[in-house]
């Protein structure tokens, strides 16, 4: 048995080191999720790494007009024909009809002939659209015995929904079976891929984002994060002095952080003034956008003294934008990855999670979309903030209305507050795991300089919903006052 390259961009890491030699491998899905142009990608890379290649298709097309169907790709190159790297053989309609000895045999002819490294039939279907269950079944059987001696790799193409994969019998029958998808996501469809079984394997479970690109199919590992470095114990200053009182001296070191408040209540700047300050400190760090571009962002901190573009060009600040129509999140994640491992960052800010829900398919995807982020970024001992919207302005009966909050090492909650008919922003640290933190609640204000934390609001108590009422105490003096 051998390790061999799959051809798809993305796949082997996946795989651990793509397919294993021989075997079987069932490419399934329905109509439009690209199983043709996955098995012609995997036949045209591998013919380049100087495989020997068949392609039988079941669909009477000419050599022409897979040409021209193929030819948009960069993968293609029709001059691995002429070498015999790779041969196209379409199987006769009126071989087909003979039944399935003929079928077979009219393979293994071409087969012992060329004695390909790779094989592809595409797609199956066809070849067993006439037969009943026993016939089909009997048909697959003796068309996997025979692969058994050809000592190739075989990927087998099929039009199958997710609903009847795994019910049938090739399902079984094959080494491996990878499904590919076309799931709705509101107003867009996004592509999955999904390994369901590949034998004598290990491999990423799972579903995996992907695209077809001028390349192909670009496949989009989730991240699956390793265990977290041990560390020295450590807080890390915010660069906001008050913040880091409440704090007992800063976020701790590999920890993930959740800001949750109303809008204006100050996330973005405390995420970009932490960003900034670790990198005046030599910390590098990363801040993702899903709201505000680069542009917006750099004009937003130069008025309050910061030199974005100054820290970008040190490699010190990287900036990832990303427009919500457009987001495909285990892309981002890999984009993430890379901009952080390049860097090397030390803080990472992803501003406005809450955006999530519109490029993931449920809050039980978010959560855990969140939490593998977070655990990403705590296994390269990188502090992480996640800022999160509510829709209420003033008090919340939730932290986040998403689940991402239980992954979360400490949450900070931003409200309004209504005090003598004047609005004021508060904040309060509800939880920091692993270390004590301050209890009351401080007024927050924005000037010149970002951020600042003052102090606690001594004469309230029901300020973080959003109705402060006069403490019994404060009430009693003001009452002799009069």
């Amino acid at each position: 048995m051998k390790q061999v390259i799959s051809g798809i961009s993305g796949l082997d890491e996946i795989l651990g080191e793509g397919f294993t030699r021989p075997s079987t491998v069932l490419i399934g899905g329905i109509m439009g999720t690209g199983k043709t142009t996955f098995a012609m990608q995997s036949l045209f890379n591998a013919a380049r790494e100087d495989e020997v290649c068949i392609y039988f298709t079941a669909i009477s097309e000419p050599i022409a007009m897979i040409n021209n169907f193929m030819s948009r790709f960069s993968f293609y190159n029709i001059s691995l024909m002429g070498k015999g790297n790779l041969k196209y053989v379409p199987l006769d309609p009126e071989q087909i009809k003979k039944g399935t000895a003929a079928i077979i045999q009219e393979i293994e002819r071409n087969i012992e002939i060329i004695k390909p490294d790779r094989i592809v039939i595409d797609p199956v279907n066809v070849l067993t659209s006439w037969m009943d269950e026993s016939e089909k079944r009997e048909f697959y059987y003796n068309l996997f015995n025979k692969m058994k001696s050809w000592n190739s790799l075989v990927l087998i193409t099929g039009e199958l929904s997710s609903e009847n994969i795994l019910k049938d019998e090739i399902s079984y029958i094959a080494d491996g079976v990878i499904f590919l998808s076309n799931d709705r996501l509101r107003d867009k469809r996004v592509r999955h891929l999904e390994v369901l079984k590949m034998r004598g394997q290990k491999y990423l479970s799972g579903k995996h984002s992907y695209e077809i690109t001028d390349d192909g199919l670009e496949i989009y590992p989730s991240l699956h994060p390793d265990m977290r470095k041990p560390l020295e114990y450590e807080h890390v200053p915010t660069g906001i002095k008050g913040l880091d009182k409440m704090t007992n001296g800063g976020f701790i070191r590999g920890s993930t952080v959740l800001l949750s408040g109303g809008s204006g209540t100050g996330k973005t700047l405390i995420g970009l003034q932490f960003i900034v300050d670790g990198a005046k400190m030599g910390e590098p760090g990363v801040f993702v956008s899903f709201e505000e571009d680069s542009v917006q962002l750099r004009n937003n901190a130069a008025s309050f003294g910061w030199n974005l573009e100054e820290l970008e060009a040190g490699g010190l600040v990287k900036i990832i934008y990303s427009n919500l129509s457009q987001l495909e999140v285990n892309k981002m994640a890999l984009e993430i990855k890379d901009v952080v491992e390049e860097l090397d960052a030390k803080r990472v800010v992803i501003d406005g999670v809450n955006n999530l829900k519109f490029a993931l398919l449920d809050d039980l995807s978010m959560s855990e979309y969140v939490s593998i982020l977070s655990r990403y970024f705590s296994s390269r001992n990188i502090i992480s903030l996640f800022t999160n919207e509510t829709s209420e302005l003033m008090g919340s009966s939730s932290i986040t209305g998403n689940g991402s909050s239980i992954v979360m090492d400490s949450i900070i909650l931003l409200r309004y507050v209504e005090i003598q008919s004047e609005m004021k922003k508060a904040i309060s640290v509800l939880k920091m795991k692993g270390s004590n933190h301050d209890k009351e609640i401080r007024e927050l204000v924005i000037n010149k300089k970002g951020i600042q934390v003052k102090l606690p609001f001594t004469d309230y108590s029901g300020l973080m919903s959003g109705n402060p009422v006069k403490t019994p105490s404060q009430a009693f003096v003001e009452a002799f006052k009069k």
